[in-house]
């Protein structure tokens, strides 16, 4: 198994899981707003703190990918919906220097009314490193 197919296999193990890993610093905030009668939008916002991540250098840039899963299961544990981004960061030595408070990720997903659990898993390419947070989300009707 390479590094990638290992990635993908222990980011799938913590989307299912229902641990909380702490190996990099991640906050995570819901929140959601109504786009029709039943229709929500439901924002998983994951903020990671570049501080005590691991970056490869290369010429001038400071290189690290970051993917980050949002999940969102039912009350009774089902699998409801789920999004993967992949966010590239090639940064200068001052952009770094100047992202003191971190940065953002923004996924949205679709959701109805109702009472979710949200699954947040980081895991960055440099230090191998995974954070998985869970929330909670009561959307009523």
């Amino acid at each position: 198994m390479n590094d990638e197919e290992q990635a993908k296999q222990e980011i799938q193990e913590a989307v299912f899981s229902r641990d909380e890993i702490q190996e990099l610093p991640v906050d995570l905030n819901l929140q959601y707003a109504r786009a029709g009668d039943t229709a929500i939008k439901l924002n998983v916002l994951a903020r990671i703190n570049l501080k005590e991540l691991r970056f490869r250098k290369v010429e001038d840039r400071n290189l690290n990918t970051l993917t980050v899963v949002a999940s969102v299961f039912d009350r009774n544990g089902n699998f409801v919906t789920g999004i993967q981004k992949v966010v590239d960061m090639r940064l200068r030595d001052q952009t770094l220097e100047s992202l003191t408070s971190g940065v953002t990720v923004k996924t949205t997903l679709d959701l109805t009314p109702g009472s979710y659990l949200v699954r947040l898993v980081v895991r960055d390419s440099e230090g191998q490193t995974m954070s998985a947070r869970n929330g909670v989300v009561e959307i009523p009707y």
